[in-house]
């Protein structure tokens, strides 16, 4: 089966929802765990961190779209999410997020307060590795629907 996609504003549509639509999802995530992190609170440059964070977030879950993409040879692959693509999607998830965890943690880029649960038997902490879990799978779900009500019309 061969990639597919009818035109290259096909693509651009699926990659500007699925940002937009991840941004959005993981910027409240941020906020919500600044509390699991050393020398946060609520403020401006709290928000403008949490605001580059979900930019980054947005990178990796654009990672993930591009290699599933790849993987299953289909660009709209999202549109009808099931087990297998779920667990594509937690799997890379899991994998990005360890190894970004543990690149932060070694460059002291930040580091967890004593209320974060840690992932387990290491240091990593669990929020961040459950945030590139769960919402990877909600963009794409949530990216999937928006797809399928535009193609209905």
């Amino acid at each position: 089966m061969s990639i597919l996609i009818k035109n290259s504003s096909e693509l651009k549509n699926y990659v500007i929802k699925i940002i937009v639509i991840s941004i959005v999802l993981n910027f409240v995530w941020e906020m919500v765990q600044m509390p699991l992190y050393e020398n946060f609170s609520f403020s401006a440059k709290t928000t403008v961190f949490c605001l580059l964070a979900s930019l980054g977030d947005a990178i990796m879950i654009l990672i993930i779209y591009f290699i599933g993409s790849a993987l299953f040879k289909n660009y709209s692959w999202f549109a009808r999410i099931n087990l297998r693509t779920i667990v594509y999607i937690a799997i890379a998830g899991l994998v990005l997020s360890v190894s970004g965890e543990l690149i932060a943690l070694n460059l002291n880029l930040w580091n967890y307060s004593s209320l974060m649960p840690k992932l387990f038997f290491t240091s990593i902490g669990l929020s961040p590795i459950l945030q590139m879990i769960i919402l990877p799978i909600l963009t794409f779900m949530i990216a999937g629907v928006l797809i399928r009500s535009v193609n209905r019309m």
